[in-house]
């Protein structure tokens, strides 16, 4: 099922990145950020955070438990993806490419026509999982992550229509 996020679904969020981020940026980010100062800056981020209005959160839930979510920041040219993340256990299994459609069709109730993201160039299957979702990415870019060297992809979706299936 997936539904807007509510106050009390902040602690899972954090979590499920949390455990996202060391499944997947193993390698690619230190693994002394990996561990407790990822915890201590996803817990800020999500733990008693107020959304924005006009941002759109989402969780997938199975049985009462929070395994994905996205996160789009709409006061933004285009819209931008800041987070979409499913629960390691639970990946490859759709969740993702229903939270993104269906951010898509909210962006579009909301009157957005594009959405973007960055993805680290080096996390394949994430990489592949955009290419499939017919993203278009753009030239390499470096940049930092909460203090992390790392080099992305922006990836643009023009279409909404079509993202949203």
């Amino acid at each position: 099922m997936i539904r807007a996020a509510i106050p009390a679904d902040m602690e899972s969020i954090a979590a499920l990145q949390i455990a996202s981020w060391r499944g997947a940026y193993q390698g690619l980010l230190s693994d002394a950020y990996l561990g407790q100062p990822v915890v201590d800056d996803l817990r800020a981020k999500w733990v008693g955070m107020d959304v924005p209005a006009g941002d759109v959160l989402l969780v997938s839930e199975t049985d009462g438990v929070v395994d994905g979510f996205i996160y789009v920041m709409c006061d933004r040219t285009p819209t931008y993806i800041d987070n979409l993340h499913v629960s390691p256990t639970r990946k490859r299994g759709g969740i993702g490419e229903a939270l993104l459609r269906a951010a898509a069709k909210r962006l579009i109730d909301l009157g957005h026509s594009a959405v973007s993201l960055t993805v680290i160039t080096d996390n394949l299957p994430a990489v592949a999982f955009y290419d499939k979702m017919g993203g278009t990415r753009g030239p390499a870019q470096d940049e930092k992550l909460y203090g992390e060297p790392v080099q992305t992809y922006p990836v643009t979706w023009d279409d909404l229509q079509a993202l949203a299936g």
